[in-house]
């Protein structure tokens, strides 16, 4: 297990998500984040996010072990993610629009 750090890229780098992860994801996936309450119900809609940068924290060989005795391993991963657009046909017209008048 790793910690998952998922933070947005466009906004002065806000963490959306922090928890513990069996699995790294891959730039160019897709992440669905799911608000859920204390029971484990989702209580709001998810939202989609794409990602854009993986960061593997590893530590190098001039680390010191860790006190308990366990090997050296990565920790934290970071992801930087961007709003899917592609995803959200409010983002992808509004995205539309603005590269349209960009070319006027």
């Amino acid at each position: 297990m790793v910690s998952l750090r998922v933070v947005r890229q466009d906004r002065m780098e806000q963490v959306l998500a922090d928890c513990q992860s069996a699995v790294i994801p891959a730039r160019g996936e897709v992440l669905q984040l799911d608000t859920l309450d204390e029971s484990g119900e989702q209580v709001r809609p998810s939202t989609m996010w794409r990602i854009v940068s993986v960061t593997v924290h590893v530590p190098s060989l001039a680390s010191a072990s860790p006190r308990d005795g366990a090997p050296l391993c990565v920790r934290r991963v970071e992801v930087a993610v961007l709003p899917d657009v592609a995803l959200v046909p409010e983002f992808a017209a509004a995205a539309e629009r603005i590269l349209s008048e960009s070319k006027m």
